[in-house]
């Protein structure tokens, strides 16, 4: 099969094109090489150096025509969306909406998009969150996941073009990298870059936030499952665990081996309190299933960054 993935350069991009290329299939990737973090290519995968909403996509869609687009190529920060919430409209909203008309003409037989469970639900009153279509986001990034798929889900309906919406909970592991601005990235690879850089560690709040921390490979292991899956919708894929970032926090230093100075701040606007999915949909809809847990998670991911940037 002939897949296109977005973003597929990046963090996750790069984990779902190295699994999907072992599994067999024919890969592109549309990625703009743009950010200051390290990109990753697969040299097995037709790569093509743009972005997702550069005007010769609807050309590579015609030369390559895939048959399935992964889109995971998104503006990626809460803070940001709601620092700039109509940058994050275009990008997540406007932009995505051009690739699927673009991915409609180009006969593209469905579309499995990057959501995220934690961004739609927010602070939602049960826990673990089951599979809600009625909930209402918190942050413009939430807003603008959960908008597009209302577009994909109208797609469906009026041209028949499936899709299945990966509604994620934090997602880590090796590649991930903090921004060097400070406003992105999962707190794990931020935890992970004060260690390295000597620099104290900040918390805000008391800690008692708390988060479901998925690895990267069993995230990747979810797109290959919804690629094999008839179904149509949204699934939530989590290991419903929850986990504090306090809890995270002395994790991450008994793999150090060594106590780190630690700050704490006030919580940050937008900032949900707890988030923890209940998986039962991934698991009954796609017959999938996390297979790492969150210690061995860290530390293949403490390794990945002593091992890069030490």
């Amino acid at each position: 099969m002939k897949i296109l993935v977005t973003g597929g350069a990046g963090f996750v991009g790069s984990h779902l094109v190295d699994g999907l290329v072992e599994a067999g299939h024919d890969v592109v990737v549309v990625d703009h090489y743009q950010r200051e973090k390290i990109r990753y290519s697969n040299e097995q995968a037709v790569v093509y150096k743009m972005d997702f909403n550069d005007a010769r996509m609807v050309e590579m869609l015609e030369n390559e025509k895939p048959e399935v687009i992964c889109h995971l190529a998104a503006q990626i920060s809460v803070t940001k969306s709601i620092k700039n919430p109509v940058f994050d409209a275009d990008r997540n909203i406007i932009d995505a909406v051009q690739l699927l008309e673009r991915a409609r003409l180009a006969g593209v037989k469905k579309i499995i998009f990057a959501s995220s469970g934690g961004a739609i639900y927010g602070d939602y009153g049960v826990r673990p969150t089951p599979l809600v279509y009625d909930s209402c986001p918190a942050t413009p990034y939430g807003v603008s996941k959960q908008a597009l798929e209302n577009y994909l889900a109208a797609y469906y309906k009026t041209h028949g073009l499936p899709y299945i919406a990966l509604r994620f909970a934090n997602i880590y592991g090796p590649r991930q990298q903090a921004s060097k601005l400070g406003e992105e990235g999962n707190v794990i690879s931020i935890f992970l870059n004060r260690l390295l850089t000597g620099q104290p560690v900040t918390i805000f709040g008391d800690g008692s936030a708390s988060r479901d921390y998925l690895f990267v490979k069993d995230a990747v292991q979810a797109f290959i499952c919804a690629l094999e899956s008839d179904y149509v919708g949204a699934v939530n894929v989590s290991t419903t665990e929850e986990t504090t970032v306090q809890e995270l926090f002395g994790k991450i230093v008994v793999i150090h081996g060594a106590n780190h100075p630690v700050g704490y701040e006030p919580f940050r606007a937008g900032e949900t309190m707890r988030s923890v999915l209940d998986n039962a949909s991934a698991k009954e809809l796609l017959g999938w299933r996390p297979m790492v847990g969150l210690d061995a998670g860290l530390k293949q991911t403490y390794d990945w960054f002593m091992a890069t940037f030490k």
